[in-house]
């Protein structure tokens, strides 16, 4: 191939000429004629000015519609015009320099490609040089894109520099960091660590083992204090950062640059025991609550609990809370060399109030009420808790919560711990909670409980977390008129010993009422004294009944018990009370002369489905727990089991032995089981009269479980559709 400018060469005279070029090539060494290629290599050419000769074709022409995998022929490759020149870089700026050298690296490849793709004739050749040209320039324009970037940010450095030598200039004043970074609170404050121990010792001492008190807070209260105190703003993180860290060898332990003497001291927390009836009873309180919430305009969910007991004496809070200490300092707490007798401790009783309404957060804020009693000659029961909530209902703060139009809300949830005070289980239990129902006149009651162990799930036990923390580092005292016990922890003054209790009390309830929880205002107050307000109600029942409960009074009076109990008879609890193992449910009768009109007729109504009452904790064929307004909407096309039959801790034989034999109801109790008997089936006690003993042992037989009967469920299953799951 001969170079030429001509457009439409002669083939002769370039052939001629070719021809006479090699004649003077051929003669001469290897060497000379590889130098004559370099150099032709070497000579660069522009390829708009190049053409390459090509043999005529004899075939006809194809059509000239290009392939989209072909190589562009020549004339639609852009055009190469000559390399920008670099910009001026500065001898110290190494990495555009860097750059600068890559691109003219690139520059001389595309050079030597470019000459290769002019004098090839082969077209796949032709379409990787053309390739590799094409990733060559995006490399130098990459390139010199990242040096304008590098000339920017050194143009930033270089305003930053002016800035700080203008600001240096103003001020005349350097400050040398032995760190890069932002440099740590104690160049502004060099008495932060001073501050920190302040804030946390004084000192008194004790007198009675004549040590330095520490004065134990929280990082909160030591974070607000060093900001009004001492006008040092802290994160609690930055502020966790400069205490001790718990594990000096931790990974965490590396962000504690600068520690001061002090330590989190953190408790060990008692884990959560598991119980096969957690889910379950789960499942139970958020029936109750479906319900509450689908009638929210006449129902009131309460969550009731005793928050634990407060010594007088010692520190108030013992455990599950971090606090602060100097690790130099001992904590003063009491010793076991000086008694404080049984019973010197407060009992409060946490109420917290909610309306169940959907389109707020009131399931877990609501409104907070607290009553503290001692524990000495006192104590906490069932009747105390009522007494709470009468007094809770005539007092005119709470009659948004309590009340709808003037009047007691109808429908009451009560969401309890399951302590033997509380436990609906227990009969002295059952008939307070039906005077209660007689006595506000209610139209449904519902008592539900949580599992033994998990009362954690019990939404009042988010506010008395908040309680347990305002009583870190305070100890309520015992003595303020004077001590009431010996030496051996007795009470010898009774009068001095009320007043001690009501003195703390008060004290106790007037730190609850300074801060807000959940937003709202605490209402704590201090009872003394235990009013039955259940004394004027009457029940009716049987001549037989009444004649057995003046027997019992007069058997407590023999015994020095005076205190009254209101006559609840059992035909009246058979008629309004459905029994169950972890709730209790009362109803609105529909006899006028017992129970009056009802108040909430739509909620009444509803529950008709289900004979008054709400339907039993149900599991769907996937396994999980039924929604409770499901089954009360497809009552009529479901097979709903019995109460507590989908209990995991009731097996197939305690269950039958649970439900009575003539008419099939469920009893949480054999107690509860006889005294229906008695009082509903009379005539059927005993043995019946007129069978052989055959015939009784058969009988027997037929109840009793055979290995074919165990296979079968006590009950038909609920075939309930996907739908009706509480997982959709």
């Amino acid at each position: 191939m001969v170079k030429t400018g001509v457009g439409t060469p002669n083939r002769a005279d370039v052939c001629s000429e070719a021809a006479k070029e090699w004649n003077k090539i051929k003669s001469k060494s290897r060497t000379e004629i590889d130098d004559i290629i370099r150099n032709y290599l070497a000579t660069p050419y522009n390829l708009c000015d190049i053409q390459t000769i090509r043999p005529r074709s004899s075939a006809p022409r194809e059509d000239s519609t290009p392939r989209e995998d072909s190589t562009p022929p020549l004339s639609t490759f852009p055009a190469i015009h000559s390399a920008d020149p670099i910009l001026e870089i500065s001898v110290n700026a190494s990495a555009q320099r860097k750059a600068a050298d890559e691109i003219k690296i690139a520059e001389k490849k595309v050079t030597e490609f470019e000459q290769i793709y002019n004098i090839t004739t082969d077209s796949q050749f032709r379409h990787d040089t053309y390739n590799k040209i094409k990733n060559l320039r995006a490399e130098i324009e990459s390139n010199r894109e990242r040096i304008i970037k590098l000339k920017r940010n050194a143009g930033y450095a270089q305003k930053c520099k002016e800035k700080k030598r203008k600001i240096l200039y103003e001020n005349q004043e350097v400050i040398l960091y032995d760190k890069p970074g932002r440099p740590p609170l104690l160049f502004e404050h060099p008495n932060l660590h001073d501050h920190i121990h302040d804030s946390i010792e004084f000192g008194e001492a004790d007198k009675k083992r004549r040590k330095e008190v520490v004065k134990v807070r929280t990082i909160e209260n030591l974070r607000k204090n060093l900001e009004e105190n001492y006008d040092v703003y802290m994160s609690r993180i930055t502020l966790k950062n400069y205490l001790l860290p718990r594990q000096s060898n931790s990974i965490a332990a590396r962000a504690h640059h600068h520690p001061a003497w002090v330590a989190v001291a953190g408790v060990s927390r008692t884990e959560t025991r598991d119980h096969p009836d957690g889910h379950y009873c789960l499942a139970s309180v958020k029936y109750a609550r479906q319900f509450a919430t689908v009638f929210a305009d006449n129902s009131v969910v309460i969550s009731q609990d005793d928050k634990a007991k407060i010594g007088l004496g010692v520190p108030a809070v013992g455990r599950t809370f971090h606090t602060l200490q100097s690790v130099h300092e001992p904590v003063s707490v009491a010793d076991h060399d000086f008694p404080l007798g049984n019973g010197q401790k407060l009992v409060p009783s946490v109420y917290l109030m909610i309306k169940p309404n959907e389109l707020n957060d009131e399931l877990r804020t609501g409104q907070l009420a607290i009553h503290v009693r001692r524990q000495w000659s006192l104590g906490t029961s069932s009747l105390t808790h009522m007494q709470d909530l009468e007094s809770l209902v005539l007092d005119p703060q709470y009659n948004d919560v309590l009340k709808t139009n003037g009047e007691i809300r109808p429908v009451w949830v009560l969401l309890v711990d399951g302590g033997p005070d509380e436990n609906p289980r227990h009969l002295k239990n059952i008939k307070t909670y039906c005077q209660l129902f007689r006595k506000f006149d209610l139209d449904y009651l519902t008592v539900r409980t949580h599992a033994p162990g998990q009362s954690k799930y019990n939404p009042v036990e988010r506010g008395m977390a908040t309680l347990s923390g305002k009583l870190a580092g305070i100890t309520l005292p015992i003595d303020h008129f004077g001590s009431h016990l010996n030496t051996q922890g007795k009470v010898i003054d009774p009068e001095l010993a009320l007043q001690n209790f009501r003195y703390a009390g008060e004290s106790l309830c007037d730190i609850w009422s300074q801060d807000l929880i959940f937003g709202k205002s605490v209402d704590a107050r201090y009872v003394e004294e235990l009013a039955n307000q259940f004394e004027n109600l009457e029940f009716e029942g049987t001549d037989k009944e009444k004649m057995e409960e003046r027997n019992q009074q007069k058997k407590k009076q023999d015994k020095g018990d005076d205190s009254p109990e209101c006559f609840v008879p059992w035909s009246w609890i058979e008629n309004h009370c459905n029994l169950c193992q972890y709730s209790l449910d009362i109803k609105h009768c529909a006899n006028t002369s017992c129970c009056g009109p009802s108040r909430a007729k739509e909620a009444m109504d509803f529950l008709l489905l289900n004979n008054g009452f709400l339907p039993p904790v149900t599991k769907g064929r996937d396994g999980h727990f039924t929604s409770a307004i499901h089954l009360l909407e497809y009552y009529d096309h479901l097979k709903i089991p019995g109460y507590d039959s989908h209990c995991p801790s009731f097996d197939q034989t305690t269950y039958s032995r649970l439900c009575c034999s003539v008419c099939g109801k469920y009893f949480p109790t054999l107690t509860f089981m006889t005294n229906h008997k008695r009082t509903m089936h009379p005539a059927s006690r005993g043995r019946p009269k007129g069978k052989s003993k055959e015939q009784n042992s058969r009988v027997l037989d037929d109840f009793s479980l055979l290995p074919s009967q165990q296979k079968q469920p006590l009950f038909d299953e609920t075939y309930l559709r996907d739908c009706i799951s509480d997982r959709d």
